[in-house]
């Protein structure tokens, strides 16, 4: 049964804000944003409190925290926010921050789902400038909710469904939900989800509901955000992509010249996210885009992508030495943020394809113009690899952002065995090119001959483990490592396989 649940809470992009009201007036845009704010404009007297309707509030890709964010005021220099669960005007008992004093335009704060929440932001005096604010504050409030659409019955099939239930076009660009019975099995050719923000979740993150692909070219497609969630998906029918970007998405592009040449430039604002989820028999991508120079097509942007607590198996049934598992070069674009964690991916075969992540040529500059995008992150964090990019494998691949002090580099308490063979996995990670802006912790860079990779001067923070892991059942996907390693005593690699 079609439930909207809160329909004016319903969006994840700013989560439809219900403005509560302003209760001094508000001041003219002054184009400054988070980062260029200093608070330095003297001689302001009665500054007024920020404009309730620049106030944006977006969820964290995995949905734990959420960011509040409003057009700074000129001449402030600090502001006193208060954040609370209810959306009661005093609901002090249920304070999450309670009159925090912040220097910038923004506070990250909790999330749950489902919660209504309410928040007052005050200016506050900024003598050094002679600034004086006026009294009263910024109200608002705001819900978590999403739109829960159907539970759709165990045994489905899910292109049939969706043929016979099409997603009403009225809730394009908001945030909806399809909940998978618990534990129940399912199939699909392809499935079509793009111009929301769409949400397929298995109802018990314990107890999986199951997705079969059955088609040679199953695949998810979608030119738009996406969350998948405590589904076990199986690939071995399906050559095509894990997650595939459509060709003419219903999201309108932006034309940006680059090069004398004018491209399409498409951003996915709202996260692409899969979480608590096991895929195997992955023949091809994990995610790709299509050719920017194929009759006009488009160049994806994806603001966020994170792949969490999941076990990925790949089955690769040849080398390429073009390709990658998470491949944005088709148009040239770029993530701006991708996110590896908790995570393990292992390959069964002996190929493999030669990058992990590969990006496009498009770069910070042009992502910059067409969205005022000012730096990108890549990382891994307490994950395992197993058989990735050998065979002469490079692990990564990004010419549009590396060796840019704007590009930053995360890689932490993960086990890599087998990979990135050409050259060492932090080497192949940073594109060959030393960077101040990376990050190395308790990484194990081991060879499949029981040697080590040397990290030479890329990983420098010298804590990169020499230890063997002593993985239990590898052939069998087993990676749970030895009592007493190194590795289990910092807890690295993904932490399902801690002892």
């Amino acid at each position: 049964m079609l439930m909207k649940q809160n329909h004016f809470l319903a969006t994840m992009k700013t989560c439809l804000l219900l403005t509560v009201g302003v209760l001094l007036a508000s001041c003219a845009r002054d184009g400054f944003d988070d980062e260029s704010f200093n608070g330095t404009y003297p001689g302001y007297t009665n500054m007024p409190s920020p404009d309730a309707s620049t106030i944006t509030v977006k969820a964290s890709s995995d949905k734990q925290s959420q960011t509040i964010t409003w057009e700074a005021v000129e001449g402030a220099g600090t502001y006193t926010v208060s954040v609370y669960q209810g959306d009661s005007p005093n609901p002090q008992e249920n304070a999450i921050v309670k009159d925090r004093v912040v220097r910038v335009n923004y506070i990250t704060v909790p999330r749950q789902e489902k919660t209504y929440y309410y928040a007052t932001i005050k200016v506050n005096d900024n003598p050094a400038e002679n600034n004086t604010a006026a009294e009263g504050f910024t109200p608002f409030s705001w819900g978590t909710f999403t739109i829960d659409i159907a539970t759709i019955p165990g045994g489905t099939n899910l292109d049939a469904y969706f043929k016979a239930n099409p997603i009403p076009v009225s809730f394009q660009g908001e945030d909806i939900t399809y909940t998978l019975e618990a534990g129940a099995e399912y199939t699909v050719d392809t499935l079509y989800a793009d111009g929301y923000i769409f949400n397929l979740v298995g109802e018990d993150e314990n107890n999986h509901s199951k997705v079969k692909f059955t088609g040679n070219h199953s695949s998810i497609m979608t030119g738009s955000a996406l969350g998948l969630k405590n589904i076990d998906f199986d690939l071995e029918s399906s050559d095509e992509a894990f997650i595939k970007l459509v060709k003419n998405p219903v999201a309108q592009p932006q034309k940006i010249n680059a090069w004398e040449t004018d491209f399409y430039f498409y951003l996915i604002e709202d996260p692409i996210s899969v979480i608590n989820c096991n895929i195997k028999n992955m023949k091809s991508f994990f995610i790709t885009d299509v050719k920017a120079h194929d009759s006009g097509m488009g160049v994806y942007f994806p603001t966020n992508l994170l792949v969490d607590n999941c076990v990925v198996q790949m089955a690769t049934p040849a080398n390429n030495t073009n390709y990658a598992y998470f491949y944005m070069n088709n148009g040239g674009g770029f993530i701006k943020e991708m996110t590896i964690s908790n995570s393990t991916f292992y390959n069964t075969t002996e190929f493999g394809f030669r990058y992990f992540a590969r990006y496009g040529g498009f770069g910070i500059d042009q992502a910059r113009t067409a969205f005022g995008w000012e730096t990108t992150t890549l990382t891994y964090k307490n994950s395992t690899f197993y058989n990735v990019c050998q065979n002469d494998g490079q692990w990564g691949n990004y010419n549009g952002i590396f060796g840019k002090t704007t590009s930053y580099w995360v890689m932490t308490n993960c086990i890599f065995w087998n990979c990135s063979t050409s050259g060492s996995v932090p080497r192949r990670f940073l594109h060959g090119r030393a960077s101040d802006t990376a990050t190395f912790l308790n990484n194990t860079y081991m060879k499949a001959d029981g040697t080590f990779q040397d990290p030479q001067n890329y990983d420098v923070s010298g804590t990169n483990i020499e230890e063997d892991p002593k993985f239990k059942d590898p052939a069998n996907g087993d990676f749970h490592i030895g009592a007493g390693t190194k590795q289990a005593t910092l807890g690295t690699g993904d932490p399902r396989w801690l002892p």
